[in-house]
């Protein structure tokens, strides 16, 4: 996992900030036995109030809403920021590209002239970079603008290009330079259409969030009052002495019992599920913050890097066959080449952005006038109703699991194919020493057409891992409520349910040949060995505690 995506997940969430901040007194609370028990004297039901009752203030459910409808807004208006700014990053990476691709045809212009021009044009281009460098500020963190940077530096040595150079650059990398241009705006507004899907996704659960807090608020509401009409009608049959109006009012204690204890079971039930749907909430927005956004910008990008190295290697394998001898200039390129790296920008980038891209403060419990309880518990009321839902869920999450590692396998392949695509396309020009002709490229539809797929099934695990988030937050808060035991009738692998999720990487390039281990990449390095800890490590680990250790 990139650094930036670790420092995501361990930001605080500024979710949704609805959490009333109590200043005020909230009536006592109040234990009522039946009133079928009841006695002209000693066995009326007991009131028991807190001995020190705090002073606490509650805010008014029109101002929850107002903060809760302001703190949505805030939420919108960040996600539609982050989608301006990864649009205007597809904008550098083209603007930049764009530079590359005038580089390019300005190069076949000036190929005749040699040395003179091929000096004014490096003059040209410098100029242009320093008088537009206000507006680049954000082009060093493409891994694409070193390549350009080296390019335009080692323009000076190239004055031996010839007719065939002169084709090259202002004919066929001119056109390859068009195919990724238009390829990287297409895959960007796919892309483009998940991320408004995701925000939809979020937009639902808020208006779910909403209609829960207002549930829950109301019930409270209507607890309280039936608690407070039981306590006043208890009150009166304490100061009835007459044994037959204490018959006649029984009735009335019995019917408002019953009316307190079906709106305190409603109660629990708003509270329960008031409380789940913030943890969902805010499992949505972490999810979507500190996976789908760089998974989004990876899947944006899929390619991208992989199709300007190739056409830059057509442009090396020019300079192969006109001059051998220029292995230095080779040899640079070459290294600008290896430094394409989608992670990297990606880091960069988020980091440079991080306010942006920062994962929201979490959504809290707000609780209602008189509400302690701030943890979704199994009341014995509802305790039946919760263990079937827990079953429920549990199934349910194991089933979306392993549908969701199916739709990943399929996203991987289809990443092959996709990269196959791209990689099948001839970067060597040697040919053209001999015969002037190109192969014609007859994969543009069939990449489409991949492309598609890819996006639709990027689409169904995006949707999918954040409706998995959501209901993973639900059912380990049902668990700690529920106990250790997890209900009879759960689900039997438990382990598919509570298992660790391997990082996944989404648009990842091929590693050719076995990565190193010093001086390489090594989540490269673990990915292709399979081996999390390499076993030099091991060995000298277990040489240092058998023999080093034993010596002190």
């Amino acid at each position: 996992m990139s650094t930036i995506e670790s420092n995501l997940k361990n930001q605080p969430i500024v979710l949704i900030s609805v959490l009333s901040q109590p200043v005020t007194t909230p009536p006592p609370s109040v234990l009522i036995s039946t009133a079928s028990s009841l006695t002209p004297n000693t066995s009326s039901p007991a009131i028991f109030h807190d001995d020190k009752p705090i002073e606490k203030y509650y805010k008014k459910n029109k101002q929850i809403l107002f903060e809760f409808d302001q703190i949505v807004k805030d939420i919108r208006f960040q996600l539609n920021e982050q989608l301006k700014c990864l649009e205007q990053r597809i904008e550098t990476q083209l603007s930049i590209l764009s530079e590359v691709q005038e580089y390019f045809r300005r190069r076949s212009d000036v190929e005749f002239d040699y040395a003179k021009n091929l000096d004014n044009l490096h003059k040209q281009i410098g100029q242009r970079h320093r008088a537009q460098k206000a507006r680049r500020e954000t082009w060093i963190f493409q891994s694409i603008y070193k390549l350009w940077d080296t390019i335009v530096q080692d323009t000076r040595t190239h004055v031996k290009y010839h007719t065939i150079m002169s084709d090259i650059c202002g004919k066929y990398m001119y056109d390859k330079f068009n195919e990724i241009a238009e390829d990287t705006r297409r895959m960007f507004m796919k892309c483009k259409s998940v991320g408004l899907a995701s925000h939809e996704d979020i937009y639902k659960v808020l208006n779910e969030l909403k209609s829960t807090m207002k549930t829950y608020h109301q019930y409270q509401s209507e607890s309280k009052q039936a608690e407070q009409k039981l306590s006043n009608i208890l009150q009166q049959i304490a100061k009835i002495k007459s044994a037959k109006k204490q018959k006649t009012m029984e009735k009335r204690v019995e019917k408002r019992q019953m009316k307190y204890t079906e709106t305190k079971v409603k109660a629990f039930k708003a509270r329960n599920d008031y409380l789940m749907t913030i943890e969902s909430v805010n499992a949505a927005l972490q999810k979507y913050c500190s996976d789908d956004v760089p998974d989004l910008i990876d899947c944006m990008n899929f390619g991208f890097h992989t199709s300007i190295a190739k056409c830059i290697q057509m442009y090396l394998s020019a300079q192969e066959n006109i001059k051998r001898g220029r292995q230095i200039t080779i040899e640079t390129l070459n290294r600008a080449i290896a430094d394409l790296d989608t992670i990297v920008d990606k880091q960069k980038y988020l980091e440079y952005y991080s306010s942006i891209f920062t994962i929201p403060k979490r959504i809290k419990f707000e609780p209602h006038k008189g509400d302690e309880v701030s943890t979704v518990n199994a009341q014995v009321l509802i305790r039946d109703e919760m263990q079937s839902r827990f079953i429920q869920m549990q199934n349910r999450l194991a089933s979306l699991k392993t549908e969701n590692d199916e739709i990943f396998k399929t996203i991987e392949a289809t990443e092959q194919s996709l990269m196959e695509n791209i990689t099948t396309k001839n970067s060597d020009v040697s040919d053209l020493f001999k015969d002037l002709n190109l192969p014609q490229n007859n994969s543009k539809n069939a990449r489409k057409e991949i492309e598609d797929y890819y996006v639709e099934k990027f689409k169904q695990y995006t949707l999918s891992s954040n409706l998995i988030s959501r209901l993973q937050a639900r059912h380990d808060i049902m668990q700690k409520a529920l106990g250790a035991t997890p209900p009879a009738g759960a689900a039997e692998d438990n382990n598919l349910i509570s298992r660790p999720i391997k990082p996944k990487q989404i648009g990842r390039a091929p590693i050719l040949g076995r990565p190193r281990l010093f001086g390489g990449k090594l989540l490269d390095y673990i990915q292709v060995t399979q081996q999390y800890i390499p076993l030099i490590i091991s060995s000298c680990v277990s040489a240092i505690n058998r023999i080093g250790l034993h010596n002190q």
